[in-house]
């Protein structure tokens, strides 16, 4: 992808104190003009792979029934398929497609630990998946053809779904808003808004969602690191024995005791860090780093028909050590992040803590530029150089390195 998607006036500070996780907003194409970063029949053939997270909504002629089916389809699924009123969608493609991974650059202004993926539609004509709301932001690009999109009220748990289709679609919706996109317009959504889109004519939309963890979850999963480190040897014990006033009360120093114990588990910044580093960076599928990714469009002209037993464009070089990799880098190989790889990283204690596909790895902060290099959304293309020369003349730099390629999230050649 050579071109941004965010037209050339869009202006991240206003768009970041008037809109984000507040309101609704249609941004409209700028000047250039928005080409697809994959063709339908090759989303077709990705949904035909196991692994990978598809699926096809119908819906009726009078649109007010929806079927839901999951992936992975055959050929035959497809050709069985109507003319028009249905859709296709596929998870994470941006672990797939480069060009689909570059995207995620336009949005380096939210966290990259923010983003979760980049989930790609192909509709025919009235395909839809039904009036709904997420519990995450989502913004929604516009590909090939046109797409009626109407926001209706914000919602939340309390509001009336059906879930007869399986999907949690909105009993009662009522339209505020509508526009009709074209390609290259972003339409971006805040948490708990209603939304319908309905395509007019073929049509396909780039959803780059984010990660929004539930507060039961950080909670749940805080609480299950702190046990983690527990023994049964810790154990409630009095801070000051006295008499009693009477026997049966638990007072309010005790209460107060109690509390310091919860606080010292739960509200340990180092385990509160870590535990969301870590989680913030897990991915949801498996990395592939030999797979559908620069595989030329015209090898794709039939549904379910890719090979991934293509050459790679990274050249193969065997690797299984440091000096392996020291010498590899010293003779030109680049360093790149496996599409789908998350790298994040945190500033502590005099440390820097580098997460990596769900793995926490400390390291010092002269480590920094490199693992700010990492952490950038969107880069499909070598590491920069000098960084990279950098790291590999630092023996610790370099271990990460090795420790994150034989971990899946770079890949070197």
């Amino acid at each position: 992808m050579l071109y941004s998607v965010l037209p050339d006036d869009f202006d991240a500070h206003a768009f970041l104190r008037d809109y984000w996780q507040k309101k609704p907003l249609l941004i409209r194409a700028g000047s250039v003009s928005f080409l697809d970063l994959i063709e339908p029949e090759e989303l077709a053939g990705l949904a035909c792979e196991e692994g990978v997270e598809s699926r096809l909504v119908q819906v009726n002629a009078a649109l007010d029934s929806w079927t839901l089916r999951q992936g992975p389809f055959s050929e035959d699924d497809f050709l069985n398929l109507p003319e028009s009123h249905y859709s296709l969608l596929v998870q994470a493609v941006d672990q797939w497609v480069d060009d689909v991974a570059a995207l995620l650059s336009d949005f380096a202004f939210i966290p990259s630990w923010r983003i979760d993926d980049v989930m790609i539609s192909y509709a025919t004509d009235q395909g839809n998946v039904g009036p709904h709301f997420d519990y995450y932001d989502v913004f929604l690009i516009q590909g090939m053809g046109q797409k009626r999109w109407q926001i209706g009220d914000l919602c939340n748990s309390m509001t009336e779904r059906c879930d007869d289709s399986g999907l949690r679609l909105l009993k009662n919706f009522v339209a505020r808003e509508e526009w009709i996109v074209n390609p290259g317009d972003i339409l971006y959504i805040p948490p708990g808004y209603a939304h319908y889109g309905v395509a007019i004519g073929n049509s396909m939309t780039y959803s780059v969602g984010f990660r929004a963890p539930a507060v039961a979850d950080i909670l749940s999963g805080v609480l299950d690191d702190a046990l983690d480190v527990l023994s049964e040897d810790q154990r409630y014990a009095d801070v000051s024995a006295r008499l009693p006033v009477h026997p049966g009360e638990i007072t309010a120093d005790v209460v107060s005791h109690l509390q310091d114990i919860i606080r010292a588990q739960m509200l340990d910044p180092a385990r509160i860090r870590q535990w969301f580093g870590r989680t913030m960076t897990t991915p949801k599928y498996p990395l592939q780093d030999d797979g559908f990714a620069d595989q030329p469009a015209h090898e794709h002209d039939e549904h379910c028909d890719h090979d991934h037993d293509h050459d790679d464009e990274h050249e193969h070089i065997e690797i299984n050590n440091v000096s392996d990799l020291t010498a590899a880098i010293s003779k030109g190989a680049g360093v790149y992040k496996v599409p789908g790889a998350r790298i994040a990283y945190a500033v502590a204690d005099n440390k820097v803590e580098c997460y990596a596909d769900g793995e926490c790895h400390v390291c010092d902060l002269r480590l920094l530029a490199l693992l700010q290099a990492l952490g950038t959304p969107g880069k499909i293309d070598e590491i920069e150089r000098e960084v990279i020369e950098a790291a590999i003349a630092d023996a610790e730099a370099a271990a990460l390195l090795m420790t994150l390629y034989d971990g899946g999230s770079l890949v070197i050649g």
